[in-house]
């Protein structure tokens, strides 16, 4: 079998994608670890934010947009491509005594993911990138996703709030 895993996802990826996510990684490092504004600029949004979650969130949107200027990224790449900057944007949080491992859990996941996409949304609408069929089936996706995780977890007792009424 010839394709390999994208870290630290579970998608499949053909040697193309993987080799994709490689080069895409690599520029978003350099321009995490950059010396002088870009890095500077990347390290106040994590640090200088009220929230961390919502730092690391912009930090990663705007690290996916500017990987996404340098290369084309198709679709399927981008989220393993959040996963590595999310967690390389803990890392250092974590070293600059910002957060702690402990505070690492999945309700924080959860709210880096949601200021991820929220963000990433918004720069590209203001950009004037926003693609609204593309929303709408990345909207549907994330849906689904959504839906089969949900299915893990137990279901709420006593029903929504209006069936409780």
């Amino acid at each position: 079998m010839d394709e390999q895993l994208l870290e630290p996802s579970e998608v499949a990826a053909s040697p193309e994608e993987q080799a994709m996510l490689e080069q895409a990684v690599s520029i978003a490092f350099e321009i995490i670890h950059a010396e002088g504004k870009a890095g500077d600029n990347i390290a106040n949004m994590v640090l200088e934010a009220k929230q961390v979650q919502q730092g690391i969130g912009q930090a990663v949107a705007t690290v996916i947009i500017a990987v996404e200027k340098k290369m084309d990224i198709v679709d399927d790449v981008k989220l393993p491509l959040a996963e590595e900057i999310t967690d390389e944007l803990l890392q250092l949080a974590i070293a600059a005594g910002a957060l702690s491992e402990d505070e690492i859990n999945d309700e924080m996941t959860d709210a880096i993911v949601s200021h991820t996409v929220s963000t990433y949304l918004s720069m590209k609408e203001q950009l004037g990138e926003l693609n609204q069929d593309e929303l709408s089936a990345n909207v549907q996706e994330a849906e689904s996703f959504m839906g089969q995780q949900n299915k893990t977890k137990a279901a709420p007792q006593g029903g929504g709030l209006l069936q409780r009424m």
